[in-house]
């Protein structure tokens, strides 16, 4: 007979109650996140300018360091490189149009002659589909796109009115990446002080920890990136591949995004390929595009990124598998940097001695 002085927690096991406790606050951690991201999500105008800027101002940082160095001071610094980096973005997204636009008539017609081929194959080839068939399909695919036209207007207005957002969103990273480049670290500092007296050291180093990560991880992204596309660029000059520079930029744009942005990119190039020369000539850009990949993964990744950004290949994709499902290609893009800052900041901390323990 039990005692009745006896709580009820007391016949719970002692391993059920660790597990228990474990649960519950991993709900609490669990319930804050989605709160937060609720909260950042409700303003992703800001959200996302202000991550850009940070991570732009991550890339060009050190160049403004460069220049402190001969003496100049912050703010011309600052500003001269500021200017610099717009001017070639804009100049590159300029030519990328224009070259875009001069081979769009080539390319129609292209896609013509390969729309011929591709009926010809239906027919004459292994499908070997009759004219009625090939003529059902085409009208089958006219009739959807034309039930669907009312959806695809609707789509079209709803990216004109995001365009609104993007372009507004556009001048607010521009100003926020100049203001961090110009900020001494006073920002930083002013968030240090938000926290307890007691915590704010392990704060500092644990943001300085997370400032060079995210510094060397952007290097060598796009160290690796222009690698990348400036590799597929020479073989598709050497194949006589057309839009050679714009494939070029969406390869440079693509790698940015680990594994999931050089797929989509590859299987453009790999499209553009099969339509304007033939299906070897897709089959060789898309051994190309593995072979680039492979030597980037196995050969040049570690080679450039070092100790600084180390995270398994499986890490990796889960990674960008996890931010494509959260918050889609922005989600994608920040996803290995944050798993990398949070990794090289806890390891970090795990080696800081307590703040009682003599110094060696």
């Amino acid at each position: 007979m039990s005692d009745p002085r006896e709580r009820p927690t007391d016949t719970v096991s002692w391993g059920f109650q660790v597990a228990a406790a474990w649960a519950l606050r991993f709900l609490i951690v669990m319930a804050a996140l989605f709160v937060l991201l609720t909260m950042l999500n409700a303003v992703s105008l800001v959200t996302i300018t202000v991550i850009v800027a940070i991570m732009i101002c991550a890339l060009l940082q050190p160049m403004v360091g460069l220049l402190m160095g001969y003496h100049v001071p912050r703010a011309v610094a600052a500003i001269l490189v500021f200017v610099l980096g717009m001017t070639a973005l804009v100049g590159a997204s300029w030519f990328v149009v224009q070259q875009v636009s001069a081979n769009s008539s080539a390319l129609g017609s292209q896609l013509l002659d390969a729309v011929g081929t591709i009926r010809h194959w239906l027919v004459k080839g292994p499908p070997a589909m009759s004219e009625n068939q090939v003529d059902q399909l085409v009208n089958d695919l006219t009739n959807t796109i034309t039930e669907n036209r009312a959806g695809l207007a609707q789509g079209a207005f709803a990216t004109a009115n995001s365009a609104l957002l993007v372009v507004s969103g556009t001048v607010f990273c521009m100003f926020a990446t100049l203001f961090l480049l110009t900020d001494d670290g006073g920002i930083f500092r002013w968030m240090v002080r938000l926290f307890p007296d007691e915590s704010r050291a392990k704060v500092a180093h644990a943001g300085n920890v997370a400032w060079r990560t995210l510094i060397a991880y952007m290097r060598s992204t796009v160290l690796l990136a222009l690698i990348n596309s400036l590799t597929m660029v020479v073989i598709m000059l050497v194949a006589g591949m057309p839009l050679v520079v714009p494939l070029g930029v969406l390869l440079f744009l693509g790698s940015m995004i680990p594994l999931i942005g050089m797929l989509v990119a590859g299987v453009v190039v790999v499209l553009v390929a099969l339509v304007t020369k033939s299906l070897v000539m897709a089959v060789v850009m898309a051994v190309a595009l593995v072979l680039t990949v492979q030597l980037e993964g196995n050969l040049l990744n570690p080679l450039i990124l070092g100790k600084a950004v180390r995270i398994h290949p499986l890490g990796i994709l889960m990674a960008v598998t996890a931010g494509t499902i959260l918050g889609g290609i922005f989600g994608a893009f920040i996803a290995v940097p944050l798993v990398a800052i949070v990794n090289n900041v806890a390891n970090d901390l795990h080696t800081l001695p307590p703040p009682d323990h003599p110094q060696t």
